[in-house]
């Protein structure tokens, strides 16, 4: 580091604790967190739908997968005490507000809850599907 100024010598050693302290943090916890989520499933056709019983997990760990069913898988990206963020890969999508589904939207990726929050996905779908009632506690 010779050549350099004290000025950016100081601003090197800040960037680089910033990097490991990001690091670090960014590594996070995989210890599993207790707090709860339910998930609840509805079929649906023209026939008629069919409600399960909720699945209820905790604790909750990153990582975690806590739906596979229908070409459709939720994974846990991170949770705490207050937060969790679920990617999903399948085709969902929110419902309108007059409860019908967009068939042309983009699926939902990644949804983020916080406590006592809860969401609706629908499958994407015409003539049979499923929802999704997700909370999280």
């Amino acid at each position: 580091m010779k050549g350099l100024t004290k000025k950016t010598k100081n601003s090197i050693k800040v960037g680089l604790l910033l990097f490991f302290m990001i690091f670090i943090y960014g590594c996070g916890n995989d210890e599993p967190v207790q707090t709860t989520l339910s998930i609840q499933e509805t079929q649906w056709s023209e026939l008629g739908s069919t409600t399960n019983d909720p699945t209820v997990l905790t604790p909750l760990q990153r990582g975690e997968v806590v739906y596979d069913s229908h070409d459709t898988k939720i994974t846990i990206k991170s949770v705490t005490n207050n937060k969790v963020v679920l990617e999903i890969d399948g085709y969902m999508i929110e419902p309108n507000d007059d409860g019908s589904i967009n068939l042309n939207g983009e699926p939902v990726k990644k949804i983020e809850l916080t406590n006592s929050q809860s969401i609706e996905l629908d499958s994407q779908t015409m003539s049979s599907g499923f929802n999704l009632q997700i909370s999280y506690e």
